[in-house]
C-alpha cells in the first residue's frame, strides 16, 4: 500500500488514476499490486469501472464526484428510464458494475465501447508541462467524440486490453485524420449533454419531440407516419463525412433509426439519439428549447398514450363539425365504438349505415354487380359499406365468375385495341418491334390469348434469314 496517493486530476478517468497509482507503487509487477488491492479481477479500462469505492477511499473524493465528473455516465442520463439510471448510479457507487452494460442495453445496441482510449496530442504535451504527467481525459472518451474542443485537433485512438496499464505519454502519437465539421458538431453535442447537470426531459417525451420535428421537416406525414427510407438516407448523407468508425458503423444498420420509434419501451445508446438530434436541431440547447409548431397537433404525431381529456374534447369538436365516425376515429386514434359512445353522450346526431338490407336494395345491388360496377362505387351509391356489397356478391357464385370474366374481357379488349392501333400506325414493324415497343400489351396477350396475337401480327422471320441478318 502507498503512503502517498496521487490526486485525481480534473477531467481524469478512474483508469488513468489507477495506472499512475500502480506506477508509483514501485513493485516490479502491477498484477501483484492489483491482487493485493483486490481489484485484479475488474476490467480496468471499462467505461464504468467497478473500483469506484477504492478511488474514493484513496483519492479522498466522493462517489458522486467520481461518477459525474470522471465517467461518461451522465451522457446516458437523458436517454435512460429514471429507475434504470438511479439503479446504475447506486451500483456503480458501491462497486457492483458487473451487469451494467446489459442493464443499460449497451450489449443489445451493438455499439463498440470500452475497446479504445482517445487522447489529444496538445493536451498530452500541456499536461506533461503543467502537472508533470499526462492522463486520459474523460471528455475525450465520450461516445462519438473525435475532436478536442479545447485545441480543435482530432483525437488519436489507442486499442486497449482489459487489464493493460497504459498512459497517453507511452504512445507514439501518429495520425493523419482530417478534421470534419460534422465531427466537431457531434463532439460539441455530446459534451453539452455530458455537462448538463439534470435530465431536462422525461425519456418518454423524447420520441414525441422527434415526431413533431419530423413532421415539420417533411420526414413524416401530417398524421405522424414516418418516411423511414427518406429519413435513413438523409441521416446517412448528413454524417457521411464523419471520421468516427462508431458513427459509420451505426449508419450501416438498416434498422436504424426506425428502431427508435418502433421499440417504444427499449433503451438505446445515446449516440443513436444524438445523431438524429444533430441532424434535426444541430445542438443540444436547440433540442431542449424546441417548441413544436402550432399547426402540428400532438394527437396527430404522437403514438404515445394520449391525454384522454383533451382527446375526448377534440372528438366532440370534430363530430360537431359534421365529420363522420370513421374519419374522427382515424384522426384521433380511437375506435369507432368509442367515438360513437361520445357522440351519444353529447347528443350529437351521427349518420350511420343501415344494419339490414331489404329486398329492393338487394335487387338493385345485384343488378349493378351484373353490370360490372365496382363494389366501392356501388357502396357509395346505395349508402352501404363495401363489406355489405361483397357479402351480397358472395351469395351469388355464378355472379362472381361472371364479374371475373367481364374484367378479363375488358383487359383483353384493351390490349387487343393497343396492338391493332400499333399495326395500323406501324405496318413495317416486325414481331420483335411490337414486343419491344408495346411490351405490356404484347406480354399480356402472349400469356392469355396467344392464338389471337399471332394471328394478327406479321409472320415470323424464317430462321435461315435470321442467321444471315436478312430482316426484309
Amino acid at each position: 500500500m502507498l503512503g502517498f496517493h496521487p490526486p485525481l486530476e480534473d477531467d481524469e478517468i478512474p483508469y488513468s488514476w489507477l495506472v499512475t497509482y500502480c506506477q508509483l507503487s514501485g513493485l516490479p509487477s502491477a498484477r501483484v499490486l492489483l491482487e493485493q488491492l483486490h481489484i485484479a479481477h475488474y476490467q480496468l479500462a471499462s467505461q464504468f469501472p467497478g473500483f469506484v469505492p477504492f478511488i474514493c477511499a484513496h483519492a479522498h473524493v466522493s462517489a458522486h464526484e467520481v461518477i459525474h465528473e470522471h465517467t461518461i455516465l451522465p451522457v446516458f442520463r437523458p436517454f435512460l428510464h429514471s429507475k434504470t439510471y438511479s439503479s446504475v448510479l447506486a451500483n456503480l457507487a458501491t462497486g457492483c458494475a458487473s451487469n451494467l452494460h446489459s442493464r443499460m442495453s449497451l450489449v443489445a445496441n451493438r455499439v463498440n465501447s470500452g475497446t479504445v482510449l482517445r487522447a489529444c496530442p496538445a493536451c498530452v504535451e500541456s499536461d506533461a508541462k503543467t502537472v508533470g504527467r499526462a492522463w486520459w481525459h474523460v471528455q475525450h472518451q465520450l461516445p462519438g467524440c473525435s475532436v478536442c474542443l479545447k485545441h480543435s485537433e482530432p483525437l488519436f485512438e489507442v486499442p486497449v486490453q482489459r487489464r493493460a496499464l497504459i498512459l497517453p505519454s507511452h504512445i507514439d502519437i501518429q495520425h493523419n485524420v482530417e478534421l470534419q465539421s460534422v465531427d466537431v458538431q457531434l463532439t460539441s453535442l455530446v459534451h453539452d449533454v455530458w455537462r448538463s447537470s439534470t435530465a431536462l426531459l422525461a425519456y418518454q417525451h423524447i420520441t414525441s419531440r422527434y415526431r413533431h420535428r419530423l413532421v415539420e421537416t417533411g420526414f413524416a406525414s401530417h398524421i405522424g407516419a414516418i418516411r423511414q427510407d427518406k429519413l435513413r438516407h438523409a441521416l446517412r448523407a448528413y454524417w457521411a463525412t464523419s471520421a468516427s468508425p462508431t458513427v459509420q458503423q451505426l449508419l450501416l444498420d438498416n434498422c436504424y433509426p426506425e428502431s427508435l420509434f418502433r421499440a417504444k419501451r427499449a433503451q438505446f445508446h445515446p449516440l443513436k439519439h444524438l445523431l438524429l438530434i444533430g441532424m434535426l436541431w444541430h445542438s443540444w440547447r436547440e433540442f431542449c428549447e424546441y417548441k413544436p409548431c402550432e399547426c402540428v397537433t400532438p394527437d396527430r404525431v404522437s403514438d404515445n398514450v394520449l391525454n384522454e381529456g383533451e382527446t375526448d374534447a377534440d372528438i366532440v369538436c370534430l363530430l360537431q363539425q359534421g365529420k363522420s365516425l370513421r374519419a374522427v376515429s382515424k384522426q384521433c386514434k380511437r375506435s369507432v365504438i368509442y367515438v360513437k359512445k361520445l357522440a351519444l353522450q353529447n347528443n350529437i346526431s351521427v349518420k350511420t349505415r343501415a344494419k339490414r338490407i331489404f329486398g329492393a336494395d338487394i335487387a338493385l345491388i345485384v343488378g349493378l354487380l351484373k353490370d360490372g360496377v365496382k363494389t366501392q362505387q356501388i357502396a357509395n351509391e346505395v349508402d352501404y359499406s363495401v363489406g355489405t356489397i361483397e357479402q351480397v356478391l358472395s351469395q351469388h357464385q355464378g355472379l362472381v365468375k361472371q364479374r371475373h370474366q367481364m374484367r378479363f374481357n375488358a383487359q383483353c379488349h384493351k390490349h387487343q385495341s393497343c396492338i391493332l392501333k400499333a399495326l395500323a400506325e406501324h405496318p413495317e414493324y416486325h414481331r420483335s418491334d411490337f414486343q419491344r415497343e408495346f411490351r405490356a400489351s404484347y406480354s399480356w396477350l402472349f400469356k392469355h390469348d396467344k392464338e389471337w396475337l399471332y394471328s394478327v401480327l406479321p409472320a415470323a422471320i424464317p430462321r435461315c434469314r435470321r442467321r444471315s441478318g436478312e430482316c426484309n
